[in-house]
């Protein structure tokens, strides 16, 4: 398992600080606790955000 450590990191309760994130082998985060473990990333992390951007303005404006 890999561990990594964040000086900041944005969490559901807020911004949190000396974070240890653990990843499994399939590449899932396992685990989020407090601690100094781990790579150091630089700056601070925050959840990935989802791809929901969508193409239907241009099927609006091919009728036009």
């Amino acid at each position: 398992m890999k561990k990594y450590y964040a000086r900041e990191a944005l969490l559901p309760q807020g911004w949190a600080q000396d974070v240890c994130i653990e990843v499994d082998a399939r590449g899932s985060i396992a685990s989020v606790k407090s601690g100094k473990s781990g790579e150091k990333l630089k700056g601070p992390v925050v959840p990935g955000m989802a791809n929901l951007h969508s193409h239907a303005f241009q099927r609006a404006m091919a009728g036009l």
